[in-house]
């Protein structure tokens, strides 16, 4: 089911619009420069309003829906001659589909960079090369590696990335104090992990206290295991032979270390994962979106803090995010790339990362004055904004999503000890290798 987000009425569908599309461009200039509102088209000025849908998945009740919902209506206010609409749909990516397979195709959409070759494949992205000039260029040199690469095809940039994801650590400094440790050093390396893992591990008065949790999902369902194996020198998959490399020795010992805390250190639950918010565990897994969902829940029941992933032969983490695309409608392109433009000049992005308590993709987002503030004034968010400098993207893999299904269900079989990692990761490698074949 989907529904608007606003309560004007949405554009009509636009019938029969060309799917067919090339590769996608690179753009060039800060984000905002030459003008951040954009000026109007000669026709919309003349005319009525020009009709735009942007098609997202930020629900009102969200922690995205409410920022998204106030960014249009100003877009609105900025530019009259632009009428762009948000239309939500909570099954999306389903909707997405189904809506290019019938030809009614939308002007904006927002995408998961992870999932951005599938759509690409597609080849309904309109290429930035012919979107960003003019008042209207990029600066790819504002924006972060991890980033760029996610949403660079064939050397050129395919969307524009507008909020980033992570994965870290959250730590209850009630806890530690108790142990006579300190949450304000954590643990730099696996081994200091395992220790102060054995250390917290115990009781709190009748009620079971662990030192860490199995780890499964944060910005994606497999994000902990992913950035383990970077920590580790391995990787997941050859990109040029797409042959996987998830079944050799690096991955395999990420795999057996994260399952021996478990079961031979016994410092962390399974299957049920110890409650953080609950005060149940010292050491879990979050995103930093969830750093204000945390706050309400916790409140002061205990005081906590945050970290970054712990190394062992690198430093490493996942990254996730969104992006926004200008789809192929053979009308008002020009007009909806204004619009993404305007999305992720700093005043704006910056505004929207502190509203959703996610990171900056530009540079110039981070150094605006909003940002900076609100790291200030929640110093929680920092340890996942110094961790985008060695964030590493996934595979650009059109199957991507299936794949991470995969993984998810070998660690789990490892983690029940149905498997040992390696026949877990080398059933997961026999089951994606088509997959991943396809590219």
């Amino acid at each position: 089911m989907w529904q608007r987000t606003t309560r004007r009425r949405a554009a009509a569908a636009i019938p029969g619009a060309a799917l067919a599309g090339g590769v996608l461009g690179a753009a060039c200039a800060a984000p905002g420069a030459g003008g951040a509102t954009g000026g109007e088209a000669p026709a919309g000025a003349a005319g009525p309003p020009v009709q735009l849908t942007y098609l997202h998945q930020w629900g009102p009740t969200q922690g995205h829906g409410p920022i998204t919902d106030t960014l249009l209506a100003r877009f609105r206010e900025q530019h009259p001659a632009i009428r762009i609409e948000g239309v939500f749909s909570s099954t999306y990516y389903q909707k997405l589909a189904a809506m290019l397979a019938g030809g009614e195709v939308p002007d904006v959409v927002t995408y998961n960079l992870a999932q951005v070759p599938l759509l690409v494949k597609k080849g309904v992205v309109v290429p930035a090369e012919t979107l960003s000039r003019g008042a209207t260029r990029l600066n790819l040199a504002d924006l972060l590696p991890a980033a760029r690469e996610m949403a660079t095809f064939d050397g050129k940039l395919a969307v524009v990335p507008y909020v980033l994801n992570s994965s870290g650590l959250a730590l209850n400094a009630a806890l530690y104090q108790r142990q006579g440790l300190d949450a304000g050093s954590p643990p730099a390396t696996w081994d200091d992990l395992l220790e102060q893992a054995r250390r917290l591990t115990g009781k709190d008065g009748d009620k079971d206290v662990w030192g860490t949790v199995f780890p499964r999902g944060t910005a994606d369902p497999v994000s902990p295991l992913l950035a383990a194996i970077w920590q580790n020198g391995g990787d997941l998959v050859d990109a040029q032979r797409r042959v996987v490399l998830w079944t050799q020795p690096p991955a395999v010992e990420a795999l057996q270390f994260q399952v021996d805390l478990v079961h031979r250190y016994r410092v962390a639950p399974y299957p049920d994962p110890a409650n953080g918010e609950a005060g149940g565990v010292a050491l879990w897994h979050i995103p930093p979106g969830n750093i204000s969902a945390l706050q309400l829940r916790i409140k002061d029941a205990f005081p906590w803090t945050t970290a970054e992933l712990p190394r062992r032969r690198a430093q490493a983490t996942t990254v996730g995010g969104h992006s926004l695309a200008v789809l192929r409608t053979g009308r008002a392109e020009e007009l909806a790339w204004r619009f993404v433009h305007w999305y992720v000049t700093p005043e704006v992005n910056a505004e929207y990362l502190v509203a959703t308590t996610t990171l900056p993709p530009w540079r110039a987002s981070e150094q605006h004055a909003r940002w900076q503030a609100y790291a200030r004034d929640e110093p929680r968010i920092r340890p996942f904004v110094r961790m985008l400098g060695y964030a590493r993207p996934t595979p650009k893999l059109s199957r991507w999503e299936d794949v991470i299904g995969i993984l998810a269900r070998a660690r789990d079989a490892a983690g029940a000890a149905e498997r040992t990692p390696r026949e877990a990761l080398e059933d997961a490698a026999r089951e994606a290798q088509p997959l991943i074949a396809e590219g």
